[in-house]
C-alpha cells in the first residue's frame, strides 16, 4: 500500500504542474528507448549531471540510466522521470530533463540511435 501511495502522490504532482503548465511542449511527443543508442546517451547522462551538480553523484546517474532502461508497460514518460529526479536534483531537475527528452527524440529519429547534436 505504501507503493500505492507513493504512486498517486506522484500523479497528483504531476497533475498540479500540469495545471500550471510546468513541462514543456516537447514532453508530449513519445520516445520509443529501444531506437535509441544508451551506449552514447550513458556519457552524455553522467557529464551532464555531475556538471548540473557541481560534483559526481554516481547513485543519481544509475537511477536517471535505470528509468531509462527499464520501462514501464506504458511507455517512458518525462513529467514521471522530472518529479522522481527533483528529489535529488530540486530545480536542475526541469532543465535536465527537458534536455534529455529533446536528445532522445532527436535519437530516435536517428538511423544509428544517435542525438543529431
Amino acid at each position: 500500500t505504501d507503493q500505492v501511495r507513493h504512486v498517486n502522490a506522484e500523479q497528483k504532482i504531476i497533475r498540479e504542474l500540469d495545471k500550471k503548465s510546468r513541462f514543456p511542449p516537447h514532453y508530449a511527443k513519445k520516445v520509443d528507448i529501444k531506437k535509441v543508442s544508451m551506449d552514447v546517451m550513458k556519457p552524455w547522462i553522467a557529464s551532464r549531471i555531475t556538471e548540473m551538480m557541481g560534483f559526481e553523484d554516481d547513485v543519481l546517474v544509475e537511477f536517471a540510466i535505470v528509468q531509462l532502461t527499464e520501462v514501464p508497460e506504458t511507455g517512458l514518460d518525462p513529467k514521471m522521470l522530472q518529479v522522481q529526479l527533483t528529489g535529488f536534483m530540486e530545480r536542475k531537475a526541469g532543465p535536465f530533463c527537458s534536455e534529455l527528452w529533446q536528445y532522445l527524440l532527436s535519437a530516435q529519429d536517428s538511423p544509428v540511435g544517435v542525438p543529431q547534436e
